[in-house]
């Protein structure tokens, strides 16, 4: 008799301790703030549901899942004499005479600094190549020369035709522009040097001499709560991303294999879902050079600002 009633308040007591653990379970994925250990049980179910994600599907290298970290490289550490061992990419966003910039920031470069250092790559006798020539350099496929730079803007205001479209076909360089598809309008706006206008299709047209357009997403460029109640970049909503690249190629006819993550953030559901939607190339906001050999889908950039010369991201001595 005792035997049994011990038994039954066992079982009761283990009930009682597997309601206990699912109810905190259900409450640290409402409330992940509610303690640093409800952040942690909520931090840990989705990084292990990336990690099963990435044994699935295999496309992901370990450590590639976070912002701030790439695959590793497999890329030789020498080249051929005059060959490019490695190439930096510049990243630009918004490019304004220093009398308008009224909100320095890392995502604003003065024209006079942009200038500057258009001058600087075209008098060290830089080569600007297309993602399409860089493309088949990671894949190892062409070479590219020792002085090769990849010229990227952000987001596609309308002040990089205005202000940097002459500075680049002055050189005869050749750029892109990473576009969020709901700023292209179809007729050109009035240019504000202050205001933050974007590009039209009429602009992207006459500018394609220079600039080659890529997706930045449609819509999708915004951060929501996604995961332990904090901001994500939009488009780690698998389903609201996927959507969103159809999108993009159906209402503005942008439909190249190469795209940027917006704020640089990713995971492996994006990654997927851009594989499978024919993209082959994207670009973070990790900083490095890119090599041979690297993962085309976390491709570094350089930020390029007012008070950081072209030279010293180039790792370049001074004179």
């Amino acid at each position: 008799m005792q035997l049994r009633r011990l038994r039954n308040m066992i079982i009761i007591m283990l009930y009682i301790a597997i309601a206990f653990v699912i109810t905190f379970y259900i409450l640290s994925m409402k409330y992940p703030h509610a303690s640093a250990f409800s952040y942690e049980t909520c931090r840990a179910t989705y990084d292990m549901t990336d990690d099963l994600f990435k044994t699935l599907n295999g496309e992901v290298p370990e450590g590639a899942s976070n912002v701030a970290s790439a695959a590793p490289s497999t890329h030789l550490k020498t080249a051929p004499n005059g060959k490019a061992s490695h190439v930096a990419v510049l990243m630009y966003h918004y490019v304004v005479p220093k009398k308008y910039n009224v909100e320095p920031n890392n995502a604003r470069i003065n024209l006079e600094a942009f200038e500057q250092g258009m001058k600087f790559l075209h008098d060290e006798g830089y080569h600007t190549a297309t993602l399409q020539e860089l493309e088949q350099y990671v894949q190892g496929k062409i070479q590219l020369p020792e002085k090769t730079v990849v010229l990227t803007f952000d987001d596609g205001y309308q002040n990089n035709v205005v202000y940097a479209y002459p500075v680049l076909k002055k050189y005869g360089f050749k750029a892109n522009i990473f576009i969020v598809g709901t700023k292209l309008s179809d007729e050109k706006q009035k240019f504000i040097p202050t205001a933050k206008t974007t590009i039209s299709k009429q602009e992207m047209k006459a500018t394609s001499d220079v600039f080659a357009y890529h997706s930045h997403t449609y819509n999708l460029h915004y951060k929501r709560l996604v995961q332990c109640a904090e901001y994500y970049a939009a488009g780690k909503d698998s389903k609201r991303f996927t959507h969103d690249i159809e999108l993009m190629k159906s209402k503005t006819g942008i439909n190249t294999p190469y795209f940027a993550y917006p704020y640089g953030e990713y995971d492996p559901q994006m990654v997927y879902d851009l594989k499978r939607n024919g993209y082959r190339m994207a670009f973070t906001v990790r900083p490095g050079f890119v090599h041979p050999g690297d993962d085309p889908m976390y491709l570094p950039r350089m930020n390029v600002t007012s008070t950081t010369t072209v030279r010293h991201l180039l790792n370049l001595p001074d004179e």
